[in-house]
């Protein structure tokens, strides 16, 4: 079973190209990023100028917030993406609606299976590693 991490971009970012999961300065996207190399799971952001983005991938700071038209816009890129993966994790941290929306979108259109976790200032954090379990057992 294919899983993927997923959470939304942040407002604040360094001020140079690098790593997607060390771009943005947010607490939360940082310890996810840590969590899962971890749990051996890819992480993607979802970024309102670069659609979803790997964790990985290197990318350039930028100011934009996500809108329902730009969702819109990213969706095939979302799709291309996600399409091999079975189940989708999110987790919201209190970001906003928009993002939420968009990729719920997206794992309806793939008929996928996704988990949401999470609320403001990082709330249930700690819970990504017994979900991840929980999804693995069910194989």
């Amino acid at each position: 079973m294919r899983l993927a991490l997923v959470t939304a971009c942040g407002g604040k970012k360094e001020g140079t190209k690098r790593k997607a999961g060390l771009l943005y300065k947010s607490a939360r996207i940082r310890h996810l990023y840590r969590k899962s190399k971890e749990l051996k799971i890819p992480m993607f952001i979802i970024s309102a100028k670069y659609g979803l983005v790997s964790a990985d991938d290197e990318i350039e700071p930028y100011e934009a917030v996500m809108t329902d038209e730009r969702c819109r816009e990213l969706l095939p890129t979302l799709l291309k993406k996600l399409k091999d993966f079975d189940v989708v994790i999110y987790f919201r941290g209190g970001a906003r609606k928009e993002y939420y929306n968009c990729i719920r979108e997206a794992v309806d259109t793939l008929k996928k299976e996704l988990v949401v976790f999470g609320y403001g200032n990082m709330g249930d954090i700690g819970k990504l590693q017994g979900i991840v379990e929980e999804v693995r057992s069910r194989g």
